[in-house]
């Protein structure tokens, strides 16, 4: 077997690692599940040290580290803002010349973090060819179009590859300060919320607008079909012209066009959530338009997606509606997280590719780890041992029980999906409401996510036939069927639709398990599946993060492992 290597990612979001060999991935976990801070961007050390034992590797056995950017491709993010930003792009200059030489001291950093040998290579990978090798090699097809949109690597903000067996070779690619991700990003920061971490609220609360403020912003970007050429107008923004330390991200004339911005603590009103539902067709209609361009370049009908935007799940479920592509493969962890994924495989390179068929890549803890955790508990907690933790777990659930589910491996990417999870039942209207306010103290208007048996998905949902590869890792909505509605109102969104995961017995046997077990007892396959967290904090990681989340969170119980912990 060839050498396994070593990917990572940092300096960015989500900092993460993995380790690949012969086309599988071993190990991958992001930084934020070991250090609680989220999306943190520090040096992965912590990742690197669980990836390289989960292998059964120590540092001494690292060859070759492969780097999730290509830190010289960074001299040309200046040459190119100036080129499409100018004259404004001239106040950047020195700005964006600082960070070609932040990102040139990556390999650097690797060098002198101590953990590897001296002849350990460190191998730079272009950001977007990561994105893309790591939905493309990990999918089921041999041809497909792969496309990557995001906010920006190195100076690209989205390509078009052609994936053909095994190799991936670059056929487009728009460049910055033109991103549908920085447009995304620039217009939560516009509503208020944080940029490149609140996006998903801001696709939440855009089913509660209206038509009102369409046609406004539509005007701060176009897409020409023919010719795949995108541009933000960039008088509405101020990324591409001002030092990092003084960006807002939009300008006085977004404020002009759509009114005052929102501060966070400001009450959410119609205009703002009419802004949110224009800013999503919009950005539906151009990754639409990027789409049909990409595959007039690359004609199959497969389509690979990754990159943040990849992360859209009605933007998802509208390609999937589109009936362009037979089959879509979605990254589940199509963030910068992933690019560590990518970087590696493409670094291996050995020929081998192998089906991305779960997502349980981070760490499992053994049974006296988690008995050492439970000791903590205060004494009235009541603790019991059981060989069918999966049957508690289901009648807790049954009996209106909000629990925590902790099992195997830890999920890597976003999503939690049957690892790390909060469930409860979907019938109980008000239980969405109580998780969101009292349990994950988040705002009212962010859905819950339904999991339902694979062999049911189509009895309660309109899933499409392309999006086989795509729902198991809750990567895209679904209408809810009219007549289902009612039965499961928990994961219901205002627009009728939910951000559905199917669960396959054979891919995901324990949560699959518990389900199958409720349906025994409610006669409803479904039950409500969100991360188990609490407020901004990260999914947890061990049995120790569990039992803090379960005490803070008010959670009701917590099955972990072959242990039930029940509330006093």
């Amino acid at each position: 077997m060839n050498a396994p290597v070593l990917g990572v990612n940092f300096g960015t979001h989500d900092a993460a690692a993995a380790v690949v060999a012969e086309g599988r991935v071993l190990a991958a976990g992001e930084e934020e599940r070991f250090t609680r801070t989220k999306h943190t961007k520090a040096f992965p050390e912590q990742a690197i040290s669980y990836c390289l034992a989960e292998a059964g590797m120590d540092t001494r056995d690292v060859g070759t580290v492969a780097l999730f950017v290509d830190p010289r491709r960074h001299l040309l993010l200046p040459l190119v803002n100036l080129y499409h930003g100018f004259p404004a792009s001239f106040g950047s200059l020195v700005s964006d010349i600082g960070k070609y030489r932040q990102r040139n001291a990556a390999p650097r950093r690797i060098r002198a973090s101590g953990l590897f040998r001296a002849d350990c290579r460190v191998v730079p990978v272009v950001h977007h060819r990561a994105h893309a090798a790591s939905a493309y090699l990990l999918s089921p097809f041999d041809d497909a179009v792969v496309v990557t949109i995001d906010g920006r690597g190195e100076y690209e903000t989205a390509c078009v590859f052609e994936g053909r067996d095994g190799t991936l070779v670059r056929r487009h690619s728009i460049v910055y300060p033109h991103s549908i991700g920085y447009l995304y990003s620039m217009i939560t920061r516009y509503l208020g919320f944080r940029p490149q971490r609140d996006e998903y609220k801001v696709m939440g609360l855009a089913a509660y607008g209206s038509l009102a403020q369409v046609a406004n912003v539509n005007r701060l970007a176009r897409f020409d079909d023919r010719t795949g050429r995108f541009r933000l107008d960039l008088s509405y923004f101020d990324h591409h012209c001002r030092p990092s330390c003084k960006r807002q991200l939009y300008s006085h004339q977004l404020e002009a066009l759509l009114g005052p911005s929102r501060r966070p603590d400001d009450e959410i009103t119609d205009r703002h959530r009419d802004i949110a539902y224009a800013l999503q067709q919009l950005t539906e209609r151009l990754i639409s338009g990027y789409l049909d361009f990409a595959r007039r370049l690359v004609p199959s009908r497969n389509l690979c997606l990754a990159g943040g935007v990849a992360l859209n799940g009605v933007a998802n479920a509208a390609v999937l509606d589109s009936e362009r592509f037979d089959q879509v493969f979605i990254q589940p962890a199509a963030n910068d997280a992933g690019t560590s994924v990518g970087a590696a495989l493409l670094v291996a390179s050995s020929g081998e590719r192998h089906r991305l068929v779960d997502t349980f890549l981070g760490p499992s803890y053994d049974e006296r780890t988690i008995r050492a955790a439970l000791d903590q508990l205060p004494r009235d907690h009541r603790t019991r041992r059981s060989e069918h933790a999966h049957q508690c777990a289901a009648e807790l659930v049954h009996a209106g029980k909000v629990i925590g589910w902790f099992q195997g491996r830890m999920e890597f990417g976003p999503r939690a999906l049957g690892a790390r999870s909060i469930l409860a039942t979907a019938t109980d209207a008000g239980i969405a409401d109580r998780i969101n306010a009292l349990i994950k103290r988040r705002e009212l208007f962010r859905p819950l996510g339904p999991a339902v048996l694979a062999e049911n998905g189509a009895d309660y949902f309109d899933i499409h036939s392309a999006g086989r590869w795509v729902y198991p890792f809750m990567l895209a909505t679904a209408p809810v069927k009219p007549n289902k509605r009612t039965i499961i109102p928990a994961v219901v969104h205002i627009d009728g639709s939910a951000r559905v995961q199917t669960v396959e017995r054979e891919t995901n046997p324990r949560l699959w398990s518990v389900i199958d077990a409720y349906r025994a007892l409610s006669g409803v396959p479904v039950v409500l599946n969100t991360s188990f967290n609490g407020a901004d904090e990260p999914i947890v990681c061990t049995p120790d993060d569990a039992v803090r989340t379960y005490l803070a969170c008010g959670l009701d119980a917590l099955v972990i492992g072959p242990y039930v912990v029940d509330r006093p």
